[in-house]
């Protein structure tokens, strides 16, 4: 029994892994479809793994369990999904464990996706030989996950940690999907992106307003180019997750933090920024806190998952 099922189920994009003894051997993507529920993909889910067993020849025996992890909040004491942001609606009323109970009659381990990555990080990659990290994900949203003394934080709710992207930065700011207002994430995530670009008052005289997709690829290689809007959409966006980032750092006096997500992709253009801001703003007399880019910013909730599963059927 060497291998385990890593599910990573994002809002976009779902990832299915087959690891053994902590190496990801085999992975396959499909397209979410979040608006239609969580039951509807179950089966697209079971095609992918059963593919997996096929190739490798592997029976429902040499399978540990499966990681499953959930872009919501999860109850991972009872491996139930506890509430979601306007993607599988339906997930708290699905059964998942006694799913891949009755389909291969594995266990199944559910964890909130933030925190499944932070696993991965601590246990594979970037947070390796520290004990005290926070991890932060910009994308579509902006998650969070803490570990503090080699525990992940979670609180009687299971939304411990896992909230940094609804941090207040503007109390006067923009409505966030979760009800509130002038989050990190209401403020300067990829959703939120667009309309903060088209409410520049500069927009009709920048080169962005002929873009057909306003993401933060095309913001960096704007403000790369001197666009005057895209440099000062930049600078808001760096602002609010500086003030995110240094919000965490002040709650959960990390010893480092961890940054993902597609925007790494163009981390030597705002990384050093970041690391400035924190080293002049954060109140940490003890040293600096240092900000590095995740190792396995596509896999590292798959990476997690495995560990997940490991650590909890050997206890």
């Amino acid at each position: 029994m060497n291998y385990t099922i890593a599910i990573d189920l994002g809002g976009t994009i779902i990832k299915i892994g087959l690891l053994k003894s902590g190496q990801l051997i085999d992975r396959s993507e499909t397209k979410a479809q979040s608006a239609s529920g969580l039951k509807t993909q179950l089966p697209e889910l079971e095609k992918a793994i059963d593919k997996m067993l096929q190739a490798y020849q592997l029976t429902t025996a040499d399978v540990l369990g499966i990681g499953f992890s959930f872009a919501g909040l999860v109850d991972s004491s009872k491996n139930k999904i506890l509430s979601t942001n306007q993607k599988y609606d339906d997930g708290p009323d699905t059964d998942l464990v006694g799913w891949a109970m009755e389909k291969w009659g594995w266990p199944l381990f559910a964890e909130n996706d933030a925190r499944m990555a932070l696993l991965g990080e601590w246990q594979f990659g970037a947070g390796k030989e520290f004990s005290d990290l926070v991890m932060m994900t910009i994308g579509t949203g902006i998650g969070s996950a803490v570990l503090i003394n080699g525990q992940l934080l979670k609180g009687k709710h299971f939304q411990a940690g896992n909230l940094g992207g609804h941090f207040t930065v503007n109390h006067k700011g923009s409505a966030c999907t979760c009800g509130g207002k002038g989050c990190v994430e209401a403020e300067a995530s990829t959703w939120r992106l667009p309309s903060l670009v088209k409410e520049h008052p500069g927009f009709n005289n920048s080169a962005m307003k002929d873009e057909e997709v306003l993401d933060f690829k095309a913001l960096f290689h704007y403000a790369k180019n001197n666009d005057l809007v895209a440099k000062e959409v930049l600078d808001h966006c760096l602002s609010v997750w500086s003030a995110g980032i240094i919000t965490m750092i002040h709650a959960f006096d990390p010893e480092l933090i961890i940054l993902s997500g597609g925007i790494m992709k163009s981390a030597p253009l705002f990384l050093p920024i970041l690391q400035e801001n924190v080293n002049q703003l954060a109140w940490t007399p003890w040293g600096k806190v240092k900000l590095v880019e995740a190792r396995f910013p596509d896999s590292a909730a798959l990476y997690g998952a495995d560990y997940l599963v490991r650590s909890t059927v050997g206890k």
